[in-house]
């Protein structure tokens, strides 16, 4: 290379990566710009003489992948396209002059800002809460989101009070609006479900400052059961259990709707069902009811991976990545009341046996019991698991030893009842200390221990001449006395004022208890002193003083009876069912017994089966005013002021009411003849 190029060539510059000029890039050789030329010509081609011309194509570095952004912010990059194109719309409008007003006042319960706090300039109000709104652009009162246009805020929150809405995500709010309830009324009807009803049942979760209109709109059919059960009106109450039924026959059986208010409206019109009774129980058809509409909804387990679930609109929708924690506690609560609920089916009528005991159940019980959201669910956790034990001793064997049928109850051994009894006392110690003096708690506690100890009456005795075991025999009875004598106590010590909360679960353990103690008190047992039964609880005593208690209530509560109909409300009817069980009882008594502290105001006559089929030497056991019992001839139907067993509307044949019947039909074995009454037929007037 000459001097000179060399020269030339090192007081050029060269030219940038992918910058070289057409004639260099075709040569193959470096391209150096000319100084003072500024990039247009080269020092190649204006040594040739060419005109020097940049590169037609110049070559693209490869890009770097960029990760992409977090969630965070695409979801505030699509919030600010949202805002762009509300502020545009809204600028339109106000050209058109078609701004809509701002409300005048809003106080939001939960809010970091409330809408009046908002930039003044503009204000947009977006609600997602009604899909089925007719104008989707309509500026609602009661916001679920407000959007600060200025400073690109958006704010969720809700009303202390939801308002008036023409359209719910649930069909069910349109049809209880046919019952009107004043906001007012209906506050003070929720605060007495709270204070009574849950007390003794606390199947939901009903927060202290959720107001019955919340309710309303968020469960209506819930909401429509606990105004039917607390109103002091039986016209009315037997009118909202009419809407009830129509609901459940039209939107859960006819249209397959399936949302957890459905489920607990179920739940608690089966565990209250007695206030709506009229004829034939129907708590059986409504637990089953609510167990596959639990089922349908899919809350039965913890979940599954692209389970389709259903809406509160009743739609099936897909959900993917659904994982074994996605229940909430809500749903694992009502999953929970649904087991309480079928159990207490079976223990009052005895024809369907509970819910099937799961892992995913026993997971739910664990964490209610654990009471983070509220001490209630640890009052529920106890009751189910006091449940659990008592079904374990009453439910039938499904051993197909035993046959087709495999409806034998297996004899516990002593071991089983040991560790029955070890259970039961853990349960009681897992009680915190501020909840074990809670009355319902004693209920099951007090109920468990007397079906455990009741098993004590099928036991098998050693033969010994030493006559240990009948020592031990009479230590097992009066064991199964103190058990009773406990329950009772804990009912008479119950305020008038929270009789209307007991359900059908509770009223099953006070007939159980007064049948053991019947059996008590008629066993014929060496050793066995009777007259010390009746002096420590007397079956008779108890259900008069009960009847004065029941007869007491409606004066108190200022209940209306329903006029024009036949049908009488939960406590008018109650104290005719307790008279004619004590005269099913009296009837019992042996010949010659006295039934002391009656309380009847009338003779009350029981048809053995012989006078009931009419034939000659049918024999009335009667008890007269003063208990005393005694055996006469036909001749006592024409006493004066006797009490006929007639049917009617409510009181049905008490054979279908295992709560009572089965008690005695399945476990007569004690030395007591078995009571004809409840295999003849009967009427009562």
């Amino acid at each position: 290379m000459a001097p000179g190029l060399t020269t030339s060539t090192e007081s050029c510059s060269p030219a940038p990566y992918g910058r070289a000029c057409a004639g260099c890039s075709r040569a193959k050789c470096k391209c150096f710009y000319r100084s003072g030329s500024d990039g247009s010509e080269c020092e190649r081609c204006h040594r040739l003489g060419k005109t020097c011309e940049p590169s037609a194509a110049a070559r693209v570095r490869k890009r770097k992948v960029r990760t992409p952004p977090p969630t965070s912010r695409r979801i505030e990059e699509k919030l600010d396209d949202l805002v762009s194109l509300l502020r545009s719309q809204a600028g339109e409008k106000q050209d058109a002059g078609q701004v809509p007003q701002q409300p005048q006042q809003y106080t939001p319960q939960t809010t970091p800002s409330a809408p009046d706090k908002l930039s003044p300039t503009l204000k947009t109000l977006v609600s997602f809460g009604d899909p089925l709104a007719s104008a989707p652009t309509k500026t609602r009162d009661d916001p679920e989101i407000a959007i600060d246009t200025d400073s690109n805020v958006v704010h969720i929150f809700r009303s202390n009070s939801p308002g008036p809405r023409s359209f719910s995500l649930s069909p069910v709010y349109n049809d209880v609006s046919v019952h009107d309830v004043p906001d007012g009324t209906a506050e003070e009807q929720l605060a007495t479900f709270r204070r009574v009803f849950l007390n003794m049942f606390p199947f939901v979760h009903l927060p202290p400052t959720m107001s019955a209109s919340e309710l309303r709109y968020e469960k209506p059919f819930l909401w429509l059961n606990i105004m039917a059960l607390t109103t002091n009106r039986v016209a009315q109450q037997f009118a909202m259990g009419d809407t009830i039924w129509r609901i459940i026959s039209q939107r859960v059986i006819t249209e397959h709707l399936a949302d957890l208010d459905l489920v607990l409206g179920l739940v608690c019109f089966a565990a209250w069902s007695h206030y709506f009774k009229n004829d034939k129980p129907f708590m059986t058809i409504l637990s089953q009811v609510a167990v596959a509409t639990a089922m349908e909804l899919g809350i039965h387990n913890g979940g599954c991976k692209n389970l389709p679930h259903r809406s509160r609109s009743g739609w099936a929708v897909y959900r993917p990545n659904t994982t074994q924690d996605a229940r909430t506690l809500e749903e694992r609560r009502t999953m929970i009341a649904v087991f309480h609920v079928t159990s207490s089916t079976w223990t009052a009528y005895r024809k369907t046996e509970p819910l099937r005991w799961t892992p995913y159940l026993d997971s739910c019980l664990r964490m209610l019991s654990q009471g983070t959201e509220t001490y209630m669910d640890i009052i529920l956790a106890t009751q189910v698991k006091c449940q659990i034990i008592t079904d374990q001793l009453t439910c039938p064997s499904t051993d197909p030893s035993l046959g087709e049928t495999g409806e034998s109850i297996k004899r516990p051994s002593p071991f089983l009842i040991s560790a029955l009894r070890g259970q039961v006392n853990e349960i009681r110690q897992s009680i915190p200390e501020q909840l074990r003096g809670e009355r319902i708690l004693q209920y099951y506690l007090h109920s468990t221990e007397l079906t455990i100890q009741e098993t004590l009456f099928t036991k098998a005795r050693l033969p010994d001449q030493t006559g240990l075991s009948q020592f031990r025999r009479i230590q097992d009875l009066d064991a199964i006395m103190r058990s009773v004598e406990s329950w009772l106590t804990v009912m008479e010590s119950m305020p008038m004022l929270d009789w209307p909360g007991v359900n059908v679960d509770v009223f099953a353990q006070f007939t159980h208890s007064l049948v053991v103690l019947f059996k008590l008190t008629t066993i014929d047992e060496p050793g066995w002193d009777t007259a010390e039964v009746r002096r420590r609880a007397d079956v008779f005593t108890i259900l008069d003083r009960l009847c004065d208690i029941i007869e007491r209530i409606p004066a108190t509560l200022g209940t209306v009876e329903a006029e024009g109909t036949s049908r009488m409300g939960l406590f008018a009817k109650t104290p005719h069912v307790l008279r004619a069980i004590k005269a099913l009882f009296a009837a019992e008594m042996p010949p010659g017994s006295v039934v002391e502290n009656s309380a009847m105001p009338q003779d009350v006559a029981m048809h053995t089966p012989e006078s009931a089929e009419g034939g000659a030497g049918g024999v009335i056991v009667t008890a007269d005013y003063h208990g005393n019992v005694e055996e006469n001839t036909e001749s006592f139907q024409q006493a004066r002021d006797a009490v006929v067993i007639n049917p009617d509307d409510f009181m049905v044949s008490l054979t279908d009411e295992p709560w009572l019947s089965d008690i005695f039909g399945s476990q007569w074995d004690m030395g007591v003849r078995p009571p004809e009454f409840l295999f003849a037929p009967y009427e009562v007037q």
